[in-house]
């Protein structure tokens, strides 16, 4: 991997980041490695970062360490007392490293959105049973019950008159 392709991929890493609040700071950042070796700089001014390709003589600190190391650094899985210890050289104010860590972390990280799990899967709804075929109520408590005795219409026609009759004597 070329140097550019190396500075390209890291520059990427701060896209996005928020520099306000931080103090002013000037990183230089010399990558170590015989592939993709050379250097860069990280520098806050007016809230405002800035990642490029140049050697940066006016700087709070420079930095010479692996791209291994670097990218391991800005992930926060290395300190810088780690990569010290691996190997890396730091001169000047050590706080810078704090303070680029602290632009870092206003960056949103697209790869654990990436990497979150897939949305659940609601589970398929059921169809419900067809409904059981039941002969109505009505109809079976029609047939169950006797049918009422009708008087004749005739003969409930005397029996109105004979009251009728008795009524108005």
């Amino acid at each position: 991997m070329t140097f550019e392709k190396a500075f390209e991929s890291i520059k990427k890493k701060f896209d996005g980041a928020d520099a306000k609040g931080v103090g002013d700071f000037a990183l230089q950042i010399t990558m170590s490695d015989e592939d993709c070796g050379g250097t860069f700089y990280a520098a806050v001014k007016d809230g405002v970062l800035a990642v490029e390709p140049y050697d940066y003589k006016d700087n709070n600190a420079m930095l010479d360490i692996s791209k291994s190391d670097l990218l391991a650094l800005i992930a926060g899985r290395k300190s810088i007392d780690k990569v010290v210890d691996g190997g890396a050289s730091i001169k000047g104010d050590v706080s810078v490293i704090d303070s680029l860590k602290a632009v870092l972390k206003t960056v949103k990280k697209e790869a654990s959105v990436k990497k979150t799990a897939p949305a659940k899967k609601e589970a398929p709804v059921k169809k419900a049973a067809p409904a059981k075929k039941v002969a109505p109520a009505a109809k079976e408590t029609a047939k169950k019950a006797a049918p009422a005795k009708k008087e004749p219409a005739k003969k409930a026609v005397k029996t109105a008159k004979r009251t009728a009759k008795k009524t108005s004597k």
